[in-house]
This record gives C-alpha cells, sequence and structure tokens, in this order.
C-alpha cells in the first residue's frame, strides 16, 4: 500500500513537478489510497493556499474539493484504521529525530500513520520528512 503526504496528493489533482510521474505510480496500485482526517484537512488547505497565492481560482479550489469528495465516496481512498492508543506515542518515539533532521509536527503524523498502517512505499516531496521516514525503516520515493 502506498501512503502519499500531502506534498505528494496535491500533485494528482494540480498538474506539478512530478504529477506525471505520481500519476503512473499511484495507477499501477490496485489498492484504494489511505486519507486519514489529517491529510484531508491539509489538502482542502493546500487547495485554499492556492488561492491566497493566486494560483488558482477560488471556484478551481471549489472543484477540486469536491473532486476529492467524489473520488473518495467512489472508493479511490479510505480512512484507513489508526490504533489512536498507538498514535502519540509513537509520534513521541519518532520525534526523537526532530532535534537532528528539523521535523514539523505534521511530517511526523504523517510518517506516524504510514508506520501503523503498515503502508509498503511512504511518497513525499518533503526532504526533511522522507528522511524521518526512511530512518525509521520506511521505503521512500520521490517520483
Amino acid at each position: 500500500m502506498i501512503y502519499l503526504d500531502t506534498s505528494a496528493l496535491i500533485k494528482l489533482y494540480l498538474i506539478e513537478s512530478g504529477s506525471e510521474e505520481l500519476d503512473q505510480v499511484v495507477v499501477s496500485q490496485d489498492e484504494p489510497l489511505p486519507i486519514w482526517e489529517i491529510q484531508e484537512a491539509e489538502l482542502h488547505n493546500a487547495f485554499r493556499l492556492k488561492v491566497f497565492r493566486s494560483e488558482i481560482s477560488e471556484e478551481a479550489a471549489n472543484q477540486l474539493a469536491m473532486n476529492f469528495r467524489e473520488l473518495k465516496r467512489k472508493g479511490f481512498y479510505y480512512t484507513p484504521d489508526l490504533d489512536r492508543f498507538e498514535l502519540i506515542p509513537t509520534f513521541h518515539q519518532f520525534s526523537r529525530h526532530t532535534q537532528t533532521l528539523g521535523c514539523r509536527t505534521l511530517d511526523i503524523l504523517h510518517v506516524v500513520c504510514a508506520h501503523l498502517i503498515e503502508a509498503d512505499t511512504f511518497i513525499s516531496y518533503d526532504q526533511r520528512q522522507c528522511r524521518l521516514a526512511e530512518k525509521i525503516g520506511l521505503t521512500v520515493k520521490t517520483p
């Protein structure tokens, strides 16, 4: 199973550097993509940030959000069962790398989620996050 952090997930909705290669990776798998609450919140906020930066219109952001909801409804995404009792202890364990990698809270939470759902591959375009994922033993790709 592939886990996409938000820097990768948004490339499925907006044409950015790496979008085409990421599309090929995602299409090659048969399983729906895991999307938990943090990813969904970040993705929707990323659409709004694109409006703020005048990169897309508000109408386009609304359409992208609607596209996401429709794909989720159709089963392209699913909400993984996370062991909420393990979330914070695992976060504390992984956050020990912050002092050497400079990870942000959400960077760590994405890696924790990928670890807890036993993702085969972690895809991100955030170098700190990739280094953390590698440190804890995840297979990392940046297509």
